[in-house]
């Protein structure tokens, strides 16, 4: 009697910690199928070729979702769905890490590398790529598989004064476990922030500033502005790590050329990046 109560009492466990991981998973699907968000998918994975699963079957590898996305503030609640069933699942076991940042100008530098698959090849998904940027990530068990994980990630800009949509990604990516247990991906802060991890962040955030600049006819003036903003604290915050003399004269004159483009076009994100090629040029 007693090894049947310790079984269904596994059987339990095992059930309940499958749930907790469907269950935002359930979350995503419902946020991404709304009519209410409007959603542009990259997806990808990649199954052993060989049928190595207990009842032949060909087990998931390498998984890597990435869904950007706009919502208006009215609509709100149905991003908080997520971040509170994500909050929830700390209780559950299977739930290994939950994690969360609040972005800002004053909020010190942080990201986290998403790894896919084994974590070797080049589709890992960074999240926290601008100091403003806010998240949530949470990490379960898997049950199928010993020794990887599924990963949900949430990842968004609160709408600058006056603005009415809420910009951002929600992120899914399968992975294996780390030896120790803990979470897969590590962050960075502005004490351990390094000169390549300064490039990378920059060129990330040059990225999305010139796809809003390119945008017609006019780009938006509120997201230039934000994005100019978190070039200049970046670059006055750690620009100091940027030691290599070739670097640091590609990053001027990246800037040189950004200021170029957005002159005319914004005169706040013009002065911002003004300032940022200040801090590069001490």
């Amino acid at each position: 009697m007693k090894r049947i109560i310790t079984l269904l009492l596994a059987t339990f466990l095992l059930t309940s910690d499958a749930l907790a991981q469907k269950n935002v998973q359930r979350a995503f699907e419902k946020f991404i199928k709304s009519k209410k968000v409007q959603v542009e998918k990259s997806e990808s994975s990649q199954l052993d070729p060989f049928p190595s699963g207990k009842k032949g079957e060909h087990l998931l590898l390498v998984k890597r979702n990435v869904y950007s996305f706009t919502l208006n503030v009215s609509d709100r609640k149905l991003l908080d769905k997520i971040l509170m069933q994500m909050e929830h699942d700390r209780e559950t076991p299977s739930c290994y890490v939950v994690k969360t940042h609040r972005g800002g100008k004053v909020t010190p530098l942080e990201r986290r590398i998403c790894l896919v698959g084994d974590g070797k090849e080049n589709k890992n998904v960074i999240i926290g790529g601008n100091p403003l940027d806010n998240w949530m990530l949470s990490c379960y068990t898997a049950a199928n598989v010993e020794g990887y994980r599924h990963l949900y990630a949430v990842e968004w800009q609160e709408p600058a004064d006056g603005g009415q949509e809420i910009r951002g990604r929600l992120v899914y990516t399968y992975a294996k476990r780390s030896s120790e247990g803990k979470e897969v991906g590590w962050k960075w802060t502005e004490e351990n922030i390094t000169e390549e991890d300064f490039i990378l962040r920059f060129y990330l955030i040059k990225e999305n500033y010139e796809k809003y600049l390119s945008l017609m006819p006019e780009p938006p003036q509120p997201v230039l502005y934000i994005r100019s903003a978190a070039i200049y604290e970046l670059c006055r915050d750690v620009g100091h790590v940027v030691k290599d003399t070739n670097h640091r004269q590609n990053i001027v004159n990246d800037l040189y050329d950004l200021i170029s483009k957005t002159a005319g076009k914004s005169e706040n994100a013009t002065d911002f990046l003004k300032l940022a090629l200040q801090e590069m040029l001490k």
